[in-house]
């Protein structure tokens, strides 16, 4: 990604130091980036679980005999539940991925850019690692 994107911009290596006042900015904000992606993310399950958890408790305190295991659940409520939050909570972290680099480019130039995808990529390797390994 970071070759294509230099190559692209006709960035040279030498120019794209981390002393550079921009890629060093940049390379801050894009180690951050995998973090708040990951913490929107986390946030957002913790609301729709939330929601489910108050359906099912609402459930079992309007129908009778679900306690017994005499009567169905709605299990359609659940599904729609999970289905639009899903959906609506994933806007802002899809916003954050997709606007970043764009604003990123345009505010603050290439230099720029390029710190904030390097930091993005070492730290979402970071990241991805972590999670995968730890939950």
């Amino acid at each position: 990604l970071f070759g294509a994107y230099i190559t692209r911009a006709k960035i040279d290596l030498l120019e794209s130091s981390i002393l550079d006042p921009k890629v060093f900015a940049g390379l801050l904000v894009g180690a951050m980036l995998p973090y708040w992606f990951s913490a929107m993310t986390m946030k957002s399950v913790g609301k729709a679980a939330l929601a489910m958890v108050e359906e099912v408790r609402r459930q079992f305190n309007t129908i009778n005999g679900l306690m017994e295991g005499t009567a169905r659940p709605d299990y359609s409520r659940c599904v729609k539940i999970s289905t639009d939050s899903s959906l609506r909570e994933m806007i802002p972290p899809g916003a954050l991925v997709m606007l970043s680099p764009i604003l990123c480019g345009t505010l603050f130039g290439t230099r720029a850019l390029a710190g904030l995808l390097v930091g993005g990529l070492v730290s979402g390797v970071q990241v991805a690692v972590s999670m995968s390994n730890t939950g």
